[in-house]
């Protein structure tokens, strides 16, 4: 049978176009897929089970979800961690309040820095006396002995403000640079100090080593402040305010997945940084160890919180800490520090945008 030239014309076109199409499949489907975005995040200590909701968050896919290449890496102390972030080095940082505020005084530096997410809303910070002190309340440490992680702890003029406020001369106070871990702790054992100022965590490893504490309660009005956020630049506020909701969005799946389930969560930390997992005893023993330290910690991080205002921040948490480093001389009586310009809350619909559910079921799933 004789075919037209036409319908040759037409068969050798169709013909064509499948084989193009064959080729340029296969193609298209081994394209890569988009770069995640890269997010430098800085811990300002060594590495430790504190840092579980980033690696469940890595665990978990949450970084995935937001399309970030997320990475921590150990900047000690705001001296270095705020030139990093200055230079761009950094993205943002786990980081304590009191620099910022401090910055904002006529001849200080200013740092162009904003706190954007507010990670634990109930202060980390403690006071520890032993079971048989006498001491029962913040004015009861006139003439005593404190002991601190070190004599520039940002902590420090937070708790003298407390200690005035309930009629201690700090002159009398003596302070101690006590460390933390092991040194601290025998300070205290040994009644070289009456009082250890550390976080929630490391107090409630000493109670696990057999020694018996009691926490002196702050006064009503300094319970329940903030105490560390994740602060970042100007320029990263104008330029990608999208990369910072991913991050905190993220990280606010991490908390609640964390609480969710706490086991896994340390696990996810020790599966990433197994040289960091405990060697001696079994693994039940040190989970069970590792749960109750994290517990506080998981409590200071959730106080509060609801599915509408994970990482926002209150005009009473700037308030009073800057009163406190006025108490403390840290900042002019009568400076004035716009609060505007230390913090925004502006993304926090944005970090509650997730199925909480879903998030708690792939939570309790990890094994």
């Amino acid at each position: 049978m004789q075919v037209s030239p036409r319908v040759s014309r037409c068969f050798n076109f169709l013909r064509s176009a499948l084989i193009g199409a064959a080729v340029l499949v296969p193609a298209f489907a081994t394209q890569p897929a988009v770069a995640k975005d890269k997010f430098v995040f800085a811990w300002p200590s060594a590495l430790n089970t504190g840092t579980a909701n980033f690696t469940f968050a890595k665990a978990l896919g949450f970084f995935d979800e937001e399309n970030l290449d997320a990475e921590i890496i150990v900047l000690t102390g705001s001296g270095v961690i705020i030139p990093q972030l200055l230079a761009g080095t950094i993205h943002s940082a786990y980081a304590s309040l009191e620099p910022l505020p401090i910055s904002r005084q006529e001849g200080k530096p200013n740092f162009p820095l904003r706190f954007v997410y507010n990670f634990l809303p109930r202060s980390i910070w403690e006071m520890a006396v032993l079971e048989d002190s006498p001491i029962k309340t913040m004015g009861d440490f006139g003439g005593k002995t404190i002991g601190f992680v070190s004599l520039t702890s940002g902590n420090i003029a937070m708790t003298q403000a407390m200690a005035q406020s309930e009629g201690v001369n700090w002159n009398t106070v003596q302070k101690i640079a006590a460390g933390s871990g092991v040194p601290a702790f025998e300070a205290l054992r040994r009644k070289s100090i009456d009082g250890l100022n550390l976080w929630d965590t490391a107090h409630v490893s000493l109670e696990l080593t057999g020694t018996k504490i009691r926490r002196i309660p702050f006064p009503k009005e300094y319970q329940n402040l903030s105490s560390h956020g994740f602060p970042v630049t100007e320029e990263l506020l104008k330029k990608n305010p999208g990369l910072v909701i991913r991050f905190g969005r993220a990280m606010s799946k991490a908390a609640i997945a964390c609480n969710a389930n706490l086991e896994g969560c340390i696990l996810s930390f020790w599966r990433q940084y197994p040289e960091l997992k405990p060697t001696s005893g079994s693994d039940a023993d040190n989970m069970k160890k590792e749960v109750e330290v994290m517990k506080p910690r998981m409590a200071n991080l959730l106080a509060g919180r609801n599915e509408t205002n994970m990482g926002a921040f209150t005009e009473e948490d700037w308030k009073l800490l800057i009163n406190a480093l006025k108490v403390g001389g840290l900042i002019e009586k009568d400076a004035n520090i716009p609060l505007n310009t230390l913090y925004t809350n502006e993304f926090v619909p944005e970090y509650n945008k997730f199925d909480r559910a879903a998030v708690i079921s792939k939570a309790k799933a990890y094994k």
